[in-house]
C-alpha cells in the first residue's frame, strides 16, 4: 500500500509539471528552461510530437550521465527512462486536452494567466514528483552529477544548466525560424518562479505528503 501510494504521488507529479509546460506553451509567452529544445524541436520539425522530442532529449540526459559518471555510472539510473516516458506522454496528453478545450489566449493579460498557471503547476508537479523518493527525471539527474563530479552547489549547477539548454534552443529557434520560437519572457519568469513557487509548497504541504506516503524525513 505505502509502494502504490508512492507511486500515485510520484505519477501525479509527473501529470501536473506536464501540465504546467502546457499552460507555459499556450501562453505564446515562452517555455521552461526544461522544455525550450523539445518544444523548438517539435516547430521545426511538426509531425514529431513535443511529448516524443521530450522522451528523446530526457534519454541523451541518462547518455550525458554516463558519460560524466564513468565506471561510477549506476544500472539503477536507467530507471529514469520510466519516468522519462511517462512525462514525455502526459506532455502530449495535456497539450492535446489543452488544444480541445481551450479557446487560443486572447489578449495578452490572459496570456500571463496561462503562464502563471504554467509556473505554479509545474512547482506543484516537481514537489509531488520528488517528495516519494523514486526516480528522477534525467535533467534534474545530469545537475546532480555535475554538482556531485565538479564540487559545484546545486543551485549553480541547476542555473548552469537552464542557461545551456536555453542557449541551445535560441540557437535552434535563430537558425531555422530567424527569430526567437519559445523563448521570450515566460522563460525568464519560469526559470525564477518555479524555485520560490516550490519552496512555498515544500513550507505548507511537505509534513502532510510526508505522512501520506509514509516518509519520515522532509
Amino acid at each position: 500500500m505505502v509502494f502504490m501510494k508512492r507511486v500515485l504521488v510520484y505519477c501525479l507529479g509527473l501529470f501536473i509539471m506536464a501540465l504546467g509546460v502546457s499552460c507555459s506553451v499556450w501562453s505564446d509567452l515562452g517555455v521552461s528552461p526544461m522544455s525550450a529544445i523539445p518544444y523548438v524541436l517539435s516547430q521545426i520539425v511538426p509531425t514529431v510530437s513535443m511529448g516524443t522530442f521530450t522522451s528523446a532529449l530526457f534519454c541523451g540526459y541518462i547518455l550525458l550521465q554516463a558519460i560524466l559518471l564513468g565506471r561510477a555510472f549506476r544500472l539503477i539510473r536507467l530507471l529514469q527512462i520510466v519516468g522519462t516516458v511517462l512525462f514525455g506522454w502526459f506532455v502530449d496528453c495535456t497539450n492535446w486536452i489543452l488544444s480541445s478545450v481551450l479557446p487560443e489566449p486572447g489578449n495578452y493579460f490572459i496570456q500571463l494567466c496561462f503562464l502563471a498557471m504554467g509556473i505554479v503547476c509545474v512547482a506543484i508537479g516537481i514537489f509531488f514528483y520528488i517528495t516519494p523518493g523514486m526516480p528522477m527525471l534525467p535533467g534534474e539527474g545530469v545537475m546532480q552529477v555535475i554538482s556531485e563530479k565538479y564540487h559545484i552547489p546545486l543551485h549553480w549547477s541547476k542555473i548552469g544548466f537552464d542557461v545551456t539548454v536555453t542557449a541551445i534552443a535560441v540557437v535552434l529557434s535563430l537558425v531555422f525560424f530567424h527569430q526567437l520560437n519559445g523563448i521570450r519572457e515566460g522563460t525568464v519568469l519560469a526559470a525564477l518562479g518555479v524555485g520560490k513557487f516550490l519552496g512555498v509548497f515544500r513550507k505548507l504541504w511537505q509534513t502532510h505528503l510526508n505522512d501520506f506516503v509514509a516518509l519520515e524525513y522532509a
